[in-house]
């Protein structure tokens, strides 16, 4: 067990059994500015989380006696510390588990420091140099939908449409909300969704594309998120993009070509990051005038993006 001095700082702490991984850990945290603890086992990392109440933990899995998701839950019966689970297990199952144990993240081995770092200030929707700035209490808490964002899901969850309304079009006779997206396939799992393979944590802004984490730019998750919720339905860029800032016709501060321009960016961006871009997408179908919908289930004989 080690113990970085100083009070002044937010405290973090390692447990982790790999004295390799423990002093990476400790120089990426202690250059964002916190006090580092560090134990080798769950037992004395539960302990050291009681004693000293840290706004960040990072848990490594595979432990001997007691493993990291075991420790995970024990943590949270007492603490809202910000949880990162450090595992070389990538599968679908182990990053669904190490959520269910209350986790906040899951990051695979072997580690890249910049990588964790980004993964942090995303996840927690701040920068990391605001959040060490600050105290246990204002500074960290867990990964959690806003009120709005709840209320956009509850509307969802009942099967309305939402954002701004769709333009009319006679060909289109895909559904919103709820009901679009079960008509495409889209299957809930806890704080998932998932479509063919490719997954979506709102709350979380994290995406998994056949058991594989994907960093995409924010704005590309936003994108992706709006799509899911869009079911069926087609949308234009300007309605996607309406729907991305919250608002409507009458509330818009931008033009229809800028919106076309940004939408026309960020689906290009999201496709390539998503492995989404040859010509028979899985996903994301693109439309003629700038719309684009997700990519339905195929009727006899006709074309698979149709």
């Amino acid at each position: 067990m080690s113990d970085a001095s100083g009070n002044a700082r937010p405290t973090a702490l390692i447990i982790e059994d790999d004295r390799d991984t423990i002093d990476l850990l400790e120089v990426v945290l202690a250059q964002a500015g916190f006090a580092v603890l560090s134990a080798g086992d769950a037992a004395t990392g539960i302990a050291l989380a009681q004693q000293h109440q840290p706004v960040l933990a990072t848990i490594d899995v595979t432990m001997p006696e007691m493993d990291g998701l075991e420790a995970t839950r024990r943590i949270r019966e007492f603490s809202s510390a910000y949880i990162v689970i450090i595992s070389s297990r990538s599968q679908e199952a182990d990053i669904l588990a190490g959520f269910d144990a209350g986790a906040d993240d899951y990051v695979p081995k072997p580690i890249r420091p910049v990588e964790l770092r980004a993964r942090l200030a995303a996840v927690a929707r701040r920068p990391v140099t605001e959040i060490v700035g600050g105290t246990a209490e204002t500074g960290w808490a867990p990964a959690a939908e806003d009120a709005e964002r709840s209320a956009f899901l509850r509307q969802v969850a009942a099967g309305q449409p939402v954002g701004a309304e769709p333009e009319p079009d006679d060909e289109d006779t895909g559904h919103d909300g709820r009901e679009g997206m079960l008509e495409v396939g889209m299957r809930f799992v806890g704080g998932w969704i998932e479509f063919r393979g490719l997954r979506i944590n709102p709350a979380r802004g994290i995406v998994v594309v056949d058991d594989r984490l994907v960093d995409l730019p924010q704005e590309q998750v936003d994108l992706l998120e709006v799509l899911m919720y869009a079911g069926s339905r087609t949308l234009s860029a300007r309605q996607l993009a309406l729907r991305m800032r919250g608002q409507t016709e009458q509330t818009a501060t931008t033009t229809h070509r800028q919106d076309e321009r940004w939408i026309d960016a960020l689906m290009t961006g999201l496709r390539l990051g998503v492995k989404d871009d040859g010509p028979r997408p899985r996903w994301f179908a693109v439309l003629p005038r700038s719309k684009y919908r997700l990519v339905r289930p195929a009727a006899p004989s006709a074309d698979p993006s149709a």
